[in-house]
């Protein structure tokens, strides 16, 4: 079991509201990644890479792409396996590709309520508390062997880990979550003395849809032990899991003593998380 780990968190300045998306990613200066993750196909490769562009937030909506010429040059790769990629990527909703003009980031306007992917950290440091974390387990399996996921092929290597949150030393959240390593293996290398699982894999991996599922349950003898609370107390089950072009990159179930939080979501339109729904 490791101590309590405290996650330092900064704020940003968010100015008076977002500016108007450059006409030009290249002319701009905004020139998108050239790294490829390796895996699988080169067009699949570059698929992963501007969508990462745009769930990150460096291709605004409305903003036009690099050409195909560009992209090719970009990544060393032919135009015919940029064009496949491109192509992928507006059938899937993320691009919107108009002839003559070229192809520019999705701005559907679908209004709906969401469920925040928020990090806990933040939360409480929103409410002028002191956030703490402590992984209790973490463990390496492959799925069917000791664990299931069940949207994942047998064999896939999973990394698992138990955490405990804190709110001035109040324990008010545990989370048992399951990371694809196909598709996150550099999280093996992560220690997370410092920084939370959650805070760690919202600012490396790249999502693009989540499912939710949200109930009340009472807490059992042993969750309530965890969270200091009586057998039986009333909290908020949340399940979530995340996705990247179609494949799951982590799945986790939150336990939040009910009475020591509290969870809000809102209608809103035009985001680059929901680009893929």
């Amino acid at each position: 079991m490791q101590g309590l780990a405290r996650q330092g968190l900064t704020g940003q300045n968010r100015g008076n509201g977002p500016a108007s998306p450059p006409d030009h990613p290249l002319q701009a200066g905004l020139t998108p990644d050239s790294t490829l993750d390796g895996r699988g196909p080169l067009f699949d490769q570059i698929k992963r890479a501007v969508a990462g562009q745009i769930l990150r937030g460096r291709w605004q909506a409305g903003q036009r792409l690099p050409n195909e010429a560009e992209l090719s040059s970009l990544y060393g790769v032919s135009r015919q396996t940029v064009h496949k990629a491109i192509a992928l990527l507006a059938r899937e909703g993320f691009l919107v590709r108009r002839r003559r003009a070229g192809t520019f980031v999705a701005t559907g306007r679908r209004d709906r309520f969401a469920l925040p992917i928020e990090d806990i950290g933040d939360v409480v440091a929103r409410d002028g508390r002191v956030y703490e974390f402590r992984i209790r387990d973490r463990k390496i399996f492959r799925n069917g062997e000791g664990i299931r996921w069940p949207d994942l092929p047998d064999g896939t290597p999973i990394l698992t880990l138990e955490c405990l949150h804190f709110s001035d030393g109040t324990p008010i959240q545990h989370e048992r979550r399951l990371v694809n390593l196909d598709v996150v293996p550099e999280v093996v290398d992560e220690s997370f003395d410092v920084v939370a699982p959650s805070r760690w894999l919202v600012d490396r991996v790249p999502w693009s849809s989540a499912d939710h599922s949200v109930r009340a349950v009472n807490a059992t003898a042993e969750m309530a032990a965890l969270l200091g609370v009586e057998a039986g107390a009333a909290c908020l089950s949340i399940r979530r899991q995340t996705m990247h072009l179609s494949r799951p990159v982590t799945l986790v179930h939150f336990l939040s003593v009910g009475d020591r939080f509290s969870l809000s979501g809102s209608s809103i339109t035009d985001s680059a998380t929901e680009l893929n729904l």
